[in-house]
């Protein structure tokens, strides 16, 4: 295997063939992944600048009659993106896409006697399958194991495939939980005494144990143990990272479950339960559409934790969602990916509106082996432009760094940046070794002081701007005189340093 996910004292780093690496990557819409569509998304995202493609495999095509698979569309993807120089993350479009069961075969959507559908609190079907039913669950399983043992044999000395995603948005809208009648036999036994004990919560019946989420909480469990079944089967046949992606609860509306997001998914309060009961998922990783700058590193924050590598594999690409990126990144994220970067229509340019995702792409891309070295150390820094929001101080051990956007004023205080036309600052800074940092970026600048001292003045003692060409540093100037006079500048296009900064009082 060339991909793992290992813990670092800081969080989680990727590696990829024993380096440390980021996905920057981009997903297609949902039904893009045919070899026909492929020539014109190649060429967009070779522009838009990704280093990972994120693409779906729909079960529906995989296996058009059981026991018969397909799997020419997932050599068409692997052998593309092999033959460009690209990482792949493969979308398992199972049982559940966004809470619906729009990409299960149509066999199985025509015969709900063995492939039974939920039922809600009337006792009317939803068109999402029962997460009880063992007929679907182990259809699924036995054709996400063949994909799988596909993949190896497809993949398995190349290493293309970085991750696989297990289902999309599992769970479901329509209804909180199946109310049909074998549903509502198993709700009343209880919660499993081995869930309460683990999670410490109260024995006995779902409500005792999830106050105000037992309904929720009932899904959540029989759809952890469906999925882990399914990734047990498949990473017996290929062992890759696996993933499951979440619709967020937050910023909607009442936050209710099988309304505002698909009800078992695993949003933040459930996401305990998710990592005790389906522990063959390496990855939980939240999509996030939040669009206020607080919102999104909380949601940064939720799923970045010890037991949890940050993944975003969908996002926004406006402007807003190019600064996020940089939240993103210092949050310890090892992949971000905004959706749809490909016209659904088949057109061959460029979203409009994504050209800052793609210079960002274009300048951070090449230095992720830096950028990921830096997280695991703890000491990359992001500073981003928001309304009213010009400045950003950051912290490291002997020094603060001072991240300004915009043309600087006097008023009380001495200078203050007034912000750029369209918001666009965004900079990261990490601290490489003591005095020494790395540094990228747009539309602002940085300068450093020295902490701990009265004289916290401090001198440049070389700059050098450059690139990164196959992990290694490329001088393209030193610069100094006009050019650091006022610190280091990152212009609209974006520019990287290397710079090392003293004291200029002695210790």
């Amino acid at each position: 295997m060339t991909a793992a996910i290992e813990r670092t004292a800081h969080g989680h780093q990727l590696t990829v063939d024993g380096q440390p690496f980021i996905m920057l990557g981009a997903q297609v819409h949902n039904s893009s992944a045919w070899p026909k569509r492929l020539p014109v998304i190649w060429p967009q995202l070779e522009e838009l600048g990704v280093n990972t493609l994120e693409i779906p495999v729909y079960w529906q095509q995989v296996e058009p009659a059981p026991g018969e698979f397909d799997f020419s569309h997932v050599d068409a993807i692997v052998l593309g993106a092999r033959e460009r120089g690209l990482r792949v993350v493969l979308l398992w479009f199972g049982t559940w896409k966004n809470g619906v069961n729009d990409f299960v075969p149509d066999w199985v959507k025509n015969d709900p006697i063995t492939y039974p559908l939920m039922q809600n609190r009337a006792g009317a079907p939803v068109r999402v399958m029962s997460p009880h039913a063992e007929a679907t669950r182990d259809a699924d399983a036995r054709a996400f194991a063949a994909f799988m043992e596909h993949l190896r044999r497809l993949d398995g000395d190349d290493g293309t495939v970085l991750m696989v995603q297990v289902q999309n948005e599992p769970g479901s809208l329509f209804t909180d939980r199946d109310h049909s009648p074998a549903a509502n036999a198993l709700f009343e036994e209880g919660a499993p005494s081995e869930l309460t004990s683990a999670l410490e919560v109260s024995s006995g019946g779902w409500h005792e144990a999830f106050p105000g989420h037992g309904h929720e909480a009932f899904q959540a469990y029989a759809v952890a143990r469906y999925v882990n079944q399914v990734a047990e089967v498949g990473r017996a046949a290929y062992d890759v990272p696996l993933s499951v992606n979440v619709w967020l609860k937050e910023k909607k509306a009442f936050q209710r479950a099988g309304e505002e997001y698909p009800s078992g998914v695993p949003v933040s309060h459930m996401l305990d339960l998710w990592k005790h009961a389906a522990p063959s998922i390496d990855v939980i990783a939240p999509d996030v559409y939040v669009l206020d700058y607080a919102g999104y590193r909380d949601i940064c924050s939720k799923y970045g934790r010890d037991d949890n590598a940050l993944l975003i594999p969908e996002t926004g690409w406006s402007q807003a969602f190019a600064g996020y990126l940089f939240y993103a990144l210092e949050a310890g994220a090892i992949g971000w990916a905004p959706f749809g970067v490909d016209d659904p229509e088949g057109g061959t340019e460029l979203r409009p509106g994504i050209e800052a995702v793609r210079d960002s792409f274009r300048l951070l891309a090449p230095a992720v082996g830096e950028l990921s070295a830096l997280q695991a150390r703890g000491t990359l820094r992001a500073a981003v432009e928001q309304q009213f929001l010009t400045n950003e101080l950051m912290r490291f051990e002997g020094f603060e760094a001072l991240a300004e956007f915009g043309r600087l004023d006097y008023g009380y205080g001495g200078l203050a940046p007034r912000g750029t036309r369209e918001q666009s600052g965004r900079i990261l800074v990490g601290e490489r070794t003591p005095g020494e940092f790395f540094a990228a970026g747009f539309d602002g600048r940085v300068t450093f002081r020295a902490l701990g001292r009265e004289d916290d003045a401090v001198q440049f003692v070389r700059v050098e701007q450059g690139h990164f060409e196959d992990g290694d540093w490329v001088v393209d100037r030193l610069v100094n005189g006009d050019q650091t006079f006022f610190g280091l500048r990152f212009p609209p296009s974006g520019a990287s340093y290397r710079a090392t900064v003293r004291p200029l009082s002695a210790d």
